[in-house]
């Protein structure tokens, strides 16, 4: 459902202010998945400047990006090494990239990355 929001919303923007003009690519927090151990953790910054809001999706420029992402386990005294990873996206144009934070045991975590096409952005820039 917020996805459609979210959607809707981007799409809302485009009309109001015109088609993007050239393409661009989306990091976003992944959907948790019990099956796999992958839980959404929270995008903070890109590039070293916070984000608005850590849990929508962020449209970037094609090219290198340092994702920084946040998930807290629960243990009571992590460090905030253990809190926070620095992710290193490619930024390939039309690329949606979504970042998961899966278990690995216990309290530990890696972020997992997942790319996807973006449609309407591969249609308009063939």
């Amino acid at each position: 459902m917020l996805r459609i929001v979210v959607a809707a919303a981007a799409l809302a923007a485009c009309i109001a202010v015109g088609a993007p003009s050239r393409p661009w690519s989306v990091v976003e927090p992944a959907d948790r998945s019990e099956t796999r151990q992958e839980f959404r953790p929270a995008i903070t910054q890109i590039d070293g400047q916070s984000t608005r809001n850590p849990a929508e999706s962020q449209t970037l420029e094609p090219g290198p990006h340092k994702v920084t992402i946040r998930f807290e386990t629960g243990r009571v005294q992590q460090s905030s090494s253990e809190v926070s990873r620095e992710v290193e996206i490619a930024g390939q144009p039309c690329t949606r990239y979504r970042i998961a934070a899966r278990r690995t045991g216990g309290t530990s975590w890696e972020p997992k990355v997942y790319t996807e096409k973006i449609g309407e952005c591969a249609r308009q820039f063939k």
